[in-house]
């Protein structure tokens, strides 16, 4: 039986494009982003290529990266990665790739309809989707934009990607935290911890819970408080939250800022975006 990616609103077998790619340039960007979207040889992709198009994923990602000015293209894709589940930023020729793969094993893990801990099916997955893909997003702007990091280069991708994200709605922004927080609490259940996993580039997952919910609560405490009230958060971690988020927004300011279209004011421009992707 297959696992449906999210509720789809209509079905798109009929409606899809024989085509096996499909590239839109986004206007929000000025021509500097593109999106692919390949068809999957597996038929067990399908439904995640159709819900990916219909939902206008890339596309929302790409919008949210198009009020920065890119000195060149940057390329969005979904691809089959021949079994690996993995999502990547490539230098070489300036593109960021999701992986059916990995979009299938986030499908796999996620409740059948809510977590015990209150997350629904809904936001297992797409929270997770749009924090990995915004995660890259961040190494795509360190590169083209040639941003100098302090730390590891994987910490600061997150930091970005969560910054960003706690700028959408409320609504938007709840279904990223708590997916997110979701999909890395379940993948350290099954991450080994010996030497090897602390010599690795990436921290491991639930040290990327805590700094992911660390940052939702150093953004405003009050809407965020139940993850401190719930033991989510340790409340010794919790006190310094608010200076860690102003901390990663000082430098987003500092470093990305000066590179904006134009400015986010408290965040409409980006949750307009964001919510009404202009169809080509």
């Amino acid at each position: 039986m297959r696992t449906r990616l999210w509720p789809l609103a209509l079905m798109l077998a009929a409606a899809a494009p024989p085509a096996e790619t499909l590239a839109r340039t986004n206007p929000m960007g000025g021509g500097t982003i593109r999106v692919v979207y390949e068809a999957p040889k597996k038929a067990v992709y399908r439904e995640i290529y159709d819900t990916m198009r219909q939902r206008r994923v890339l596309e929302r990602v790409g919008t949210i990266i198009g009020f920065v000015r890119l000195p060149t293209r940057l390329t969005y894709r979904l691809k089959e990665c021949a079994g690996e589940l993995n999502a990547w930023y490539a230098p070489e020729d300036r593109s960021v790739t999701i992986c059916y793969e990995l979009i299938d094993s986030i499908v796999r893990v996620a409740p059948r309809t809510k977590s015990p801990a209150g997350v629904t099916r809904r936001d297992a997955i797409a929270g997770p989707v749009f924090q990995i893909l915004l995660h890259e997003s961040g190494h795509a702007l360190f590169d083209l934009l040639h941003v100098p990091i302090l730390g590891r280069e994987e910490d600061a991708a997150d930091q970005v990607a969560s910054l960003i994200l706690l700028h959408l709605s409320p609504a938007d922004a709840r279904m990223v935290v708590d997916g997110g927080a979701y999909f890395f609490a379940t993948t350290a259940k099954e991450e080994p911890v010996d030497k090897g996993a602390f010599a690795d580039v990436h921290g491991l997952s639930w040290q990327r819970f805590y700094n992911l919910t660390c940052m939702a609560y150093g953004s405003d405490r009050r809407r965020y408080r139940g993850i401190v009230a719930k033991g989510f958060l340790p409340k010794e971690r919790a006190e310094g939250c608010e200076e860690e988020y102003d901390q990663v927004a000082f430098a987003f300011q500092k470093l990305i800022g000066p590179h904006l279209r134009m400015r986010f004011r408290s965040g409409a421009q980006l949750r307009r975006a964001f919510r009404s992707v202009p169809r080509s």
